[in-house]
């Protein structure tokens, strides 16, 4: 795998981040940040694979923030439902 074929990936994976979410104001301000530098200061496909991952970063950590606040709902859900049938 070159690094055209990284580079196409990555726009991939990011492609699809961002179709299926909205973010926080922070998070935002940090993806338009990249997104700048990816199309107005990255002169390589190294440099652009780097600014990629750290979007991807992004995208992936606010990914995590929803994927734990379920967990912590589901599962205090669970043990709530599990004390009142032990009563």
């Amino acid at each position: 795998m070159n690094y055209d074929d990284v580079y196409k990936l990555h726009l991939q994976l990011l492609s699809i981040y961002e179709r299926k979410e909205r973010y926080s104001r922070n998070h935002q301000m940090q993806i338009d940040y990249y997104k700048k530098q990816l199309f107005m200061f990255t002169e390589d496909n190294v440099q652009r694979i780097f600014v990629l991952n750290q979007l991807l970063k992004i995208h992936e950590k606010t990914r995590e923030d929803i994927v734990n606040r379920c967990a912590d709902h589901y599962f205090s859900r669970d043990t709530s439902v599990n004390a009142d049938s032990s009563m």
